[in-house]
């Protein structure tokens, strides 16, 4: 049911001038007062690194190089030795290219690894590959590919015959933005480089790239070929996020450029989510809802009084999806399953449930607000 609503929040305007970049740190501080102005700021998880060394000294161990080969026989003369991190070419060619190199970490003591989808492609469905993992110290292991998804480009890889006493990481909670960033990988086959940087940006959305679901944290931590698939880590070593593209501008002399400080990592709240996900073995399903949606401009924020970069307005209803004749053109999506929805973060909460599930949209149509429930079908290949 509707209903009609009758008041919402006047500051929430405030909120859309910061988030445009005008409210600037001289007036926030006339703002909110002296006392306010001179608060000394307490270290927080994921800003300060306050020993490098000994939170290197930690994680380390954990962290592999991951090397996918296929027998001389099957090797092709003219393949490129290395794999760019974000380079998902389909063709036969590079499918087949002899040599993948890249990074993983380790996330169990049983010794579950995860590493891009993109570092290991060259040998799935090929049982003639071989694919090892170099530690820090020298050892190696084999290991099989247990499971992965192409599209969020994410693989889960099983040590074989290992003694079940790895060393592992742990998960961090999702970043803030300025906060320290720590990659371990293997740039270039240099094993186990480690670069510092802080958090530049979150929710980045790559569309030419990966899929608008997948979110990723930007980073200017140097991040070259071969660190797919590694860990990045904060400040107090907790991974919050997989290592996966590098943006470089083009060259028009036809040589490589390496890393110019924009780097991006599969957000790790995501990839743990996806990583449960393909615990269970099975290729992942992924749900769809059957609309396209866009941001509100700021004449559609203030005519419906709402808060800018929040909610997504209906652009267009699929016919015969799961929203059909449950969602129109013009309605706005505030919640979904009570969780404010935003145009970045709106298509990684849908893709976060799982085909058959039911979810509720909190929608404001015209000048009403109601609750619409709508059970997830399948996304279309």
């Amino acid at each position: 049911m509707f209903k009609k609503v009758f008041s919402y929040v006047v500051i929430a305007s405030l909120f859309a001038i910061s988030g445009c970049g005008t409210f600037t740190a001289a007036t926030a501080l006339s703002t909110v007062g002296s006392a306010a102005a001179t608060k000394v700021i307490e270290h927080q998880a994921g800003y300060g690194i306050q020993s490098p060394h000994t939170i290197i000294e930690k994680v380390m161990p954990a962290v592999v190089t991951v090397i996918a080969e296929l027998p001389l026989s099957k090797q092709k003369s003219d393949a490129p030795q290395f794999i760019k991190p974000g380079e998902r070419p389909e063709s036969p060619k590079q499918k087949d290219q002899a040599f993948a190199s890249g990074t993983g970490f380790v996330i169990s003591a049983e010794g579950t690894i995860i590493t891009n989808w993109h570092v290991i492609r060259n040998i799935i469905d090929n049982p003639d590959g071989t694919l090892r993992v170099l530690f820090s110290n020298d050892s190696i292991y084999e290991a099989k590919i247990f499971n992965y998804d192409k599209i969020s480009d994410i693989a889960v890889l099983k040590i074989v015959n290992g003694d079940g006493f790895f060393d592992y990481v742990k998960w961090g909670d999702k970043p803030l933005l300025g906060g320290h960033a720590i990659i371990i990988g293997s740039p270039i086959g240099l094993d186990f480089s480690v670069s510092f940087g802080i958090v530049s940006a979150i929710d980045r959305i790559i569309p030419k790239a990966a899929p608008p679901f997948v979110p990723f944290i930007q980073t200017d931590a140097a991040m070259n070929r071969g660190n797919s698939g590694g860990p990045l880590f904060n400040a107090d070593g907790r991974v919050v996020g997989i290592n996966t593209l590098i943006l470089t501008p083009p060259n028009p002399s036809g040589a490589e450029v390496g890393s110019i400080g924009l780097g991006f990592a599969i957000d790790g709240e995501y990839a743990q989510m996806i990583i449960k996900r393909l615990e269970n073995g099975k290729k992942i399903a992924w749900s769809y809802l059957g609309l396209h949606y866009r941001l509100l401009n700021m004449e559609e924020t203030k005519d419906s009084n709402l808060e800018f970069g929040r909610n997504v307005i209906v652009a267009e209803v699929v016919k015969d999806t799961p929203s059909f004749n449950k969602l129109f053109k013009n309605d706005i999506i505030m919640k979904l399953n009570g969780n404010i929805v935003t145009h970045k973060t709106f298509a990684t909460m849908v893709a976060s449930e799982e085909p058959g599930n039911k979810i509720t949209l909190e929608v404001l149509r015209g000048e009403e607000v109601g609750d619409v429930e709508i059970t997830l079908g399948v996304r279309p290949e």
